[in-house]
């Protein structure tokens, strides 16, 4: 069986389980190590410290007596009394003294020693010859604090860190749950990120992506709208202009019509793909391939005066597919509302830009936004006078959007509109 299917599946119990797992494996080897390397060395080392003392009383004892060795035994802290041997029936026998010290104070004196240990003090009994001493020490002389109030630490900490980080664990992953909640609807609702910096830059990215999401829905929506309404209008007239038909001039009109709409597909074609094309950069010369669409427009409009401002020597890294859209849209939208059109390039190390001025009636201020939406016409009535279909700038900015360029409207030095392109190298 593998490790991870033994591992938990939430978040919340990985976390703890990262978590709790260190600290609780720390904390034993913690306890293991201070007592096998301190507190039983500490023991050792107080019992025989006690086990010298007793040897000494002891050997007082029999040398000079009682009062001499009760007077070391005071000397040192330790209360002495004598004991008759007829008595040690009446002594009570305990067991909670701890091994360590049992075990050296007999490997310490060969005397036979009972042993009795009560709250502060323990006490040792000693068979000497015909008497039973009785010593009583003060319990922190023969076993080392530090273990208790090292453990009653451990414990308490382990708590309070325990609790701590199960409250700030519940948190973020409550936190991830409202996020993964949210991501799963479309509506953007009140949701405001919370918990770690990393969740609720996930949680604003997860909004913006949502709004242009929304932004593109309500946008394709628009589009079809716009569709259906010039699709309509010019299937109206032609079956109006069928119903007339009395010459050939009627049959012209209708085969214009059926040429705009014609086009109109043609352009919503090259909008859909547009929308699902990636970007290929190639080496290309700026100046070869806008002097192809310039003298392209000039063939189409013969009556238009269009020059060309750009170096010879130009060379980028771009997309040319998206640079004739580009720059073919905005130089059609230009010959069809003016007669002059002046075209300037400028490069520089970052960007290079494309302006395309013209002496048209230029575009007010309250429309310079709503000339990117598709199929946007000045005139309100939408009337088909130009073979546009009210695209080509919707396709041009998209296409600058998608490439991180921008397209800028300004105030054109011929008197009418100066559309600037600005093209990220």
């Amino acid at each position: 069986m593998k490790i991870k299917n033994l591992l938990p599946k939430r978040i919340l119990p990985r976390l703890l389980l990262i978590f709790f797992f260190p600290l609780f494996l720390t904390q034993i080897l913690a306890i293991y190590f201070f007592y096998e390397k301190h507190w039983e060395k500490i023991t050792t080392r107080f019992s025989n410290i006690a086990g010298n003392q007793i040897a000494l009383i002891i050997k007082e004892y029999r040398a000079n007596g009682d009062s001499n060795a009760t007077k070391i035994a005071n000397d040192l802290n330790i209360k002495l009394s004598f004991i008759n041997k007829t008595n040690i029936q009446t002594i009570e026998r305990n067991e909670f003294v701890s091994e360590k010290i049992i075990k050296t104070l007999n490997s310490r004196l060969s005397q036979q020693i009972i042993f009795n240990s009560g709250k502060n003090f323990i006490t040792i009994f000693v068979l000497v010859e015909s008497k039973i001493l009785k010593f009583v020490f003060p319990k922190k002389y023969l076993e080392s604090e530090t273990p208790t109030i090292f453990f009653i630490w451990i414990i308490l900490s382990s708590l309070i860190l325990s609790i701590i980080a199960l409250l700030f664990l519940r948190i973020q992953v409550r936190a991830i749950i409202r996020l993964s909640k949210f991501s799963n609807t479309l509506s953007l609702g009140r949701f405001k990120p919370e918990g770690a910096t990393e969740i609720r830059l996930a949680g604003t990215s997860i909004m913006r992506m949502k709004k242009r999401i929304k932004n593109e829905i309500e946008s394709k929506i628009k589009f079809l709208a716009g569709i259906s309404h010039d699709l309509g209008t010019l299937i109206t007239r032609i079956k109006l202009q069928i119903e007339l038909v009395k010459d050939i001039k009627d049959v012209k009109k209708i085969k214009g019509d059926v040429r705009l709409i014609q086009s109109l597909l043609d352009e919503y074609l090259v909008y859909s793909r547009n929308e699902a094309s990636s970007e290929k950069k190639i080496k290309i010369n700026l100046f070869d391939n806008l002097e192809n669409i310039v003298n392209h427009a000039r063939k189409q409009y013969k009556s238009r005066n269009i020059t060309l401002r750009c170096k010879n020597n130009i060379f980028i890294l771009a997309d040319e597919n998206n640079l004739i859209r580009v720059f073919s849209n905005l130089l059609n939208n230009a010959c069809q509302f003016s007669t002059k059109i002046r075209v300037s390039v400028n490069n520089n190390r970052k960007e290079f830009t494309i302006e395309v001025e013209d002496n048209g009636p230029g575009i007010p201020t309250n429309l310079k936004k709503k000339v990117f939406k598709p199929f946007f016409k000045k005139d309100q009535a939408r009337n088909l006078k130009y073979s546009g279909s009210g695209l080509g700038l919707s396709i041009a900015k998209e296409i600058m959007k998608k490439i991180g360029g921008k397209i800028l409207i300004k105030q054109s030095s011929l008197g009418g509109a100066s559309l600037v392109v600005i093209w990220p190298k």
